[in-house]
């Protein structure tokens, strides 16, 4: 649920320094530069090495592992979904898209809050306690 710091050992530093430089380079670019550059800038800077990571194998991990192994989803979810929001607001002509970014944001935290929430058990066991396996036979039948 916190931080990790130490790096699997299979994993190339070389390869988390690429994600290191190119992560923080693209949502400098989003909100600077013409969309249009941008997506040109995805493409050579994230799709392709996401690709090759693909290929690759365990020592060249994709973007998503390696932000699931560092930050905990409390963090990641809400700073994704903000992200993604302020740059669609903005590219779309809003005039508070910063708003829409912490709307966005809110929303990620409420995702990864209520997902784990409802893939744990009932806080509350009883007689009539609902878990994941007895959630489907206590479903309304339409």
């Amino acid at each position: 649920m916190g931080f990790i710091s130490p790096k699997p050992a299979r994993w190339s530093k070389a390869w988390l320094a690429l994600w290191g430089a190119v992560v923080p380079l693209l949502l400098i670019a989003a909100f600077t530069i013409p969309v249009a550059q941008f997506v040109g800038a995805v493409v050579v800077l994230f799709l392709i090495p996401e690709l090759i990571s693909l290929k690759q194998g365990d020592s060249l991990p994709p973007l998503t592992q390696t932000i699931r192994h560092f930050l905990p989803g409390w963090l990641a979810f809400p700073l994704i979904y903000g992200l993604l929001g302020a740059f669609g607001a903005k590219t779309l002509g809003f005039g508070r898209w910063w708003g829409v970014g912490v709307m966005f944001g809110l929303l990620g935290w409420l995702t990864e809050h209520f997902t784990f929430t409802y893939l744990e058990g009932d806080p509350r066991p009883g007689e009539d306690a609902v878990t994941p396996k007895t959630a489907a036979k206590k479903r309304l039948k339409l």
